[in-house]
């Protein structure tokens, strides 16, 4: 490996070959879990696991796997499904 191989503008690819697995809350269990510790009369047994597990996938067309990952490694990274759908994943939220 050269000097050069972590430069700023180097640009990098990646085949995805297997879903990207996102952990997060789960809505519907926040809900219920919100209900039973406002509400003392609902037992604590109805306390729901709150995260989740779920694929990362296009927005576009919803595939969740088969992408390329692409960037330089100053930016956030790129992904291509392959039906050539391109966007920045967790804009709003990077990891």
């Amino acid at each position: 490996m050269g000097d050069d191989v972590h430069r700023d503008d180097a640009f990098w690819t990646i085949t995805v070959l297997e879903p990207i697995l996102v952990q997060g809350p789960d809505p519907t269990a926040t809900a219920i879990n919100d209900a039973v510790m406002d509400v003392a009369t609902i037992p604590i047994s109805s306390y729901v696991e709150g995260p989740r597990v779920e694929a990362h996938h296009c927005p576009d067309c919803g595939a969740d796997r088969g992408w390329t990952a692409f960037g330089h490694w100053t930016d956030p990274a790129r992904l291509v499904c392959p039906a050539g759908h391109t966007w920045t994943p967790w804009e709003d939220d990077p990891a």
